[in-house]
């Protein structure tokens, strides 16, 4: 088994610095990246913490992106419209996708418009599929939150067991969400499948997070999905001082 890679910790002042410094480092490592390979597969997050990263990335602020090697994934979704408000693909599309020169052949977003979860989850399988040869090696760089309870992409800690969900041999799923959560109705990659990207990039801001950012950075504590996520060779995390007052002693 491959070893895991330790987590480094960006801790920031704020979400203004936050998104800059995220945007730095993803600006840095497409450019660098596509120097000895022809395109770049990123996976992106929703919620309301990577709005201002889309924002950078879209004014290319951090440096000049060639869009028209990058392939877009999400790493999980609401079961609601594209155009529904809480959509994870609408936040992007309205931060970052509108104000790029993206093919739109090269854009995937998670098929919400099918009749059923669980089509829509056997579809966007079958998407990454065609991409990548297994879940060992996805994406170039998927992008992660964590919510208060620990959860990450729609993964919740109440979604099976540590072990299923490390073990879970699908690519994608449909879940539902904990009652504390507005929209039950989500599609999300397993762990597997985003454990097999190069770099698992977490955003993290705001003092509700700050609990459990710490059991899953100071005590790798296995019941919180976001604990899981062991990337192919970097695991990257940029807090702001809310979330992360000081560094453990």
């Amino acid at each position: 088994m491959s070893s895991v890679p330790s987590p480094t910790v960006n801790r920031c002042p704020d979400l203004a610095a936050l998104s800059r410094a995220a945007a730095r480092d993803l600006t840095t490592d497409i450019q660098e990246t596509l120097r000895t390979q022809d395109r770049y597969t990123l996976a992106l997050a929703g919620g309301s913490t990577p709005e201002r990263l889309y924002a950078l990335l879209a004014a290319e602020e951090e440096g000049s992106l060639p869009w028209s090697q990058i392939h877009l994934f999400w790493g999980d979704e609401r079961f609601v419209p594209a155009d529904h408000p809480k959509s994870n693909t609408r936040m992007a599309t309205d931060t970052l996708l509108e104000a790029v020169p993206i093919p739109d052949h090269q854009v995937h977003p998670m098929p919400t418009h099918l009749a059923s979860p669980d089509a829509a989850a056997a579809a966007y399988t079958e998407t990454l599929q065609e991409h990548f040869a297994d879940r060992s090696r996805t994406f170039d760089t998927v992008l992660l939150g964590l919510g208060s309870d620990g959860h990450t992409a729609s993964l919740f800690p109440e979604t099976g067991t540590a072990e299923a969900r490390r073990s879970d041999d699908a690519w994608v799923r449909a879940v539902t969400a904990p009652p504390r959560h507005e929209i039950s109705s989500r599609l999300t990659c397993t762990i597997p499948t985003l454990s097999g990207a190069r770099r698992a990039v977490f955003l993290v801001a705001g003092e509700e997070k700050r609990s459990a950012l710490t059991q899953v950075l100071d005590h790798a504590d296995p019941s919180l999905p976001a604990a899981q996520i062991r990337p192919r060779d970097t695991l990257l995390w940029f807090v702001d001082a809310a979330a992360r007052p000081s560094s453990p002693e």
